[in-house]
């Protein structure tokens, strides 16, 4: 069975796909005209928080490469915090233009609080996979 990071259609990743239809996805729901309520009856803000939660595992997830260089994946996790936090800024900004939809703070606040909270479960659930998987390291010395 190939791992999922290997199987493609037509071309690309399906970690890419899926990442594009959800980063759609989220990006019509924030800014579905006020008074047409599609999801289920959640609190506002828990809902920006899930929502950037969910793009940023995927986002974490489509940028992995191989190997453990420390300081290559801190600028990765950083990268994906700062890419995040500016869409999703300017996503409250051009809630604007959209009928019965204006920009909030707090709405903001809620989709950095899930882009870190994702970032940090990612990398240290990474961490723990990494640790346990690794094969144990021989202590005996070879004589000869």
């Amino acid at each position: 069975m190939r791992p999922i990071t290997g199987i493609t259609i037509l071309g690309f990743r399906l970690g890419v796909i899926a990442l594009a239809l959800y980063w759609i996805a989220l990006f019509l729901g924030t800014h579905w005209p006020a008074g047409i309520d599609v999801g289920p009856q959640l609190n506002d803000k828990v809902k920006h928080f899930s929502g950037y939660f969910g793009l940023a595992i995927l986002c974490c997830y489509v940028t992995q490469s191989p190997g453990n260089d420390r300081r290559r994946s801190a600028r990765r996790f950083l990268g994906v915090i700062i890419v995040l936090t500016v869409y999703a800024s300017l996503d409250e900004l051009t809630q604007a233009f959209s009928p019965g939809r204006h920009p909030d703070v707090l709405d903001a606040l809620a989709d950095v609080l899930g882009i870190l909270t994702a970032v940090g479960l990612y990398n240290a659930a990474r961490q723990i996979v990494r640790r346990f998987s690794s094969p144990p390291v021989s202590t005996e010395a070879t004589e000869s």
